[in-house]
């Protein structure tokens, strides 16, 4: 009983102090999908909705975002008697669900920012573009180099790491080989990721800010699906996306990137670890195909990145 009361008072203060939100929005630890969470923030203001929350133990993703009132730490509990007077929705906008059997993600019908769109439910026109505010003082230390292209090789730091999301060290290495003389490199992830030769060495030395202060000061960045992949997009830095095959770019990715994307028969397959056919969409992506996306990408450096509007019916 105690507890309950408690917990009444705490929500009623927050109502107080912050208003009532539309929406509460929460995801769980990955840092990607919780930083989806401004996506649809920004979609919600939009349409009209001014005060949203968030339900998350990253606050430092949502530090300054204009469409964002309140961040609360992921555990905290609100009484939903109240929350529902007061018509709040509490929504998880979940796209996929996981079958440890299968090892295999359910494959989603559309967008998975859609899918997410589904759960608040929002319509019409959703602009993809996910947001990271960050400060003139953070973007100025982030200049590490002069026409540096940032490159990630492993997903070993993410919640649920993916093999099947994750390209050859080798051919990494051999894209760093060809351009380093040109571009300077800078490796981020884990320390835990295998190191690269010819690059400065950032693994595991940068909080996740700090990592996006040195990813909108890039001329490019070089990875994979993921998180990288997210907060590139989040900072408007250009990025080359080895997709490989488990999910194509139209599910999960970003119009304005350049994605390579191998179209095999088994595609998309959304599986985390196991194949059947030794990564084919993979190991068929070879170290030159890379280096001249990037090419071509660098040659439109300075030039704006296009936000995707995909249609919610």
């Amino acid at each position: 009983m105690f507890t309950q009361i408690r917990t009444i008072a705490f929500t009623l203060k927050q109502l107080i102090s912050f208003g009532i939100p539309s929406h509460i929005l929460y995801f769980g630890d990955s840092l990607g999908d919780n930083l989806l969470l401004t996506t649809l923030a920004a979609n919600l203001h939009h349409q009209g909705y001014k005060n949203v929350w968030v339900k998350c133990n990253h606050r430092f993703l949502f530090e300054g975002c204009p469409h964002i009132k309140l961040v609360l730490p992921f555990g905290t509990l609100l009484s939903t008697p109240i929350l529902a007077l007061f018509k709040v929705r509490t929504v998880l906008p979940q796209y996929t669900t996981y079958n440890p059997q299968t090892d295999r993600d359910d494959v989603p019908e559309k967008h998975i920012i859609l899918k997410m769109a589904d759960a608040l439910p929002l319509n019409g026109t959703i602009k993809n573009k996910p947001v990271l505010i960050l400060s003139d003082e953070e973007i100025a230390k982030g200049a590490l180099a002069k026409n540096h292209v940032v490159i990630t090789c492993s997903t070993s730091g993410a919640v649920v790491p993916m093999g099947n999301k994750e390209w050859i060290t080798e051919r990494y290495q051999q894209v760093v080989n060809t351009l380093h003389r040109q571009y300077k490199f800078i490796q981020l992830g884990t320390a835990n990721d295998p190191k690269l030769d010819n690059v400065t060495d950032m693994r595991g030395k940068l909080s996740v800010r700090e990592s996006a202060a040195v990813l909108k000061n890039s001329q490019l960045v070089i990875t994979h699906v993921g998180f990288m992949m997210h907060l590139a997009r989040a900072v408007d830095s250009r990025a080359v996306i080895i997709y490989g095959g488990r999910e194509t770019p139209s599910q999960s990715g970003y119009g304005c990137f350049r994605n390579i994307y191998n179209a095999v028969p088994c595609s998309p397959c959304w599986l985390h670890n196991k194949c059947d056919f030794e990564k084919r969409c993979m190991t068929e992506i070879t170290p030159e195909m890379v280096t001249d996306a990037a090419l071509k990408e660098l040659d439109l450096y300075g030039t704006p990145l296009p936000v995707d509007e995909l249609l919610n019916a």
